[in-house]
């Protein structure tokens, strides 16, 4: 899919580009969503931009992810995609040439139709290539912020759940915990990717006269980062707590086993020599022998009772 939008005469205006005439000199912004070999192909003829493949904006080394050649300033950054079921990192290629920005990626992000709508009301935020390259950042920090302030609300009964105790539900916050800081991890890896292409655009001729455009970012992102730190800090605490009561659970059960096993084996030991079949053993004969085996297993069962309550071991 390729879309081309436009900023002219205080408009902001979006084409979904059908054909090869739809992309017209004036537009300022090319995004290509999945892009077929025929869209690069158009982008190629009508601006003679070559284009990145999407599978070379996986590249981690530092040198890959920023970079300027004869197509311009490279610049790639990862957006967290998060649903109910999954949560991952897309690689976002953005190039500057020629005072047009063309963006790269595989999926459709939020933080792409969130800022053209805020760019319809905010003319600051289409002023050419960079300024809409740093307004699509900003509304991706202002969506990571959100995101963070829901993680901390899920946090709250996550954390009555633990301290209750109740070890049946301690399963169900484990796994809530584990979904938190991954997409937490996954978010802090965005945040530190951020933070480092920032820095070299900063120093890019391409980004003169933004300078308070990149502070309120990094501003921003220091913030986030500061949160993103206390959030898994706060995850590991309630991981570690909700294992404890895991294992204090374990242990009662353990105990409770043990105290049996205590209890019942001077009965069961009574119980077996008096199972025996012996010819010679004098208490088969008695009349009363049975009644006071029964008593017998009776007061050595309670026996240790008494003594695990007095040790306040039961």
């Amino acid at each position: 899919m390729l879309i081309a939008y436009s900023a002219t005469n205080g408009t902001f205006n979006k084409v979904s580009v059908k054909q090869r005439s739809d992309l017209t000199p004036e537009m300022v912004w090319l995004d290509l969503v999945d892009p077929t070999e025929q869209d690069r192909q158009w982008v190629k003829q009508a601006y003679g931009q070559e284009l990145q493949f999407i599978e070379e904006l996986g590249e981690i080394e530092a040198s890959e992810r920023f970079y300027r050649d004869e197509h311009g300033l490279h610049l790639h950054l990862y957006f967290l995609l998060s649903s109910p079921d999954v949560t991952r990192n897309v690689n976002v290629g953005f190039t500057i040439n020629n005072e047009r920005l063309y963006t790269l990626r595989s999926d459709d992000l939020p933080e792409f139709r969130n800022f053209y709508h805020l760019a319809l009301k905010n003319p600051e935020l289409r002023n050419g290539a960079i300024g809409i390259t740093l307004g699509i950042i900003s509304t991706r920090i202002g969506m990571m912020a959100d995101l963070y302030e829901r993680l901390q609300i899920e946090l709250e009964p996550i954390s009555l759940a633990v301290f209750r105790g109740n070890p049946h539900t301690m399963s169900r916050v484990l796994e809530s915990l584990a979904r938190i800081e991954d997409i937490n991890g996954k978010a802090r890896l965005g945040l530190l990717e951020n933070k480092h292409a920032q820095s070299n655009l900063a120093r890019s001729t391409e980004a003169a006269g933004q300078a308070e455009a990149f502070t309120e970012i990094a501003l921003d992102v220091d913030s986030l980062m500061t949160f993103s730190t206390f959030l898994a800090e706060r995850a590991k605490f309630l991981m570690d707590a909700a294992l404890g009561m895991i294992n204090i659970a374990q242990n009662k059960r353990l105990n409770i086993f043990t105290v049996l096993t205590v209890i019942l084996m001077p009965p069961t030991l009574i119980a077996s020599i008096y199972g025996m079949n012996f010819r010679h053993m004098p208490e088969i004969e008695w009349y009363y022998g049975y009644p006071l085996a029964l008593a017998l297993m009776l007061i050595v069962a309670i026996g240790p009772i008494l003594y695990l309550k007095r040790k306040d071991w039961l």
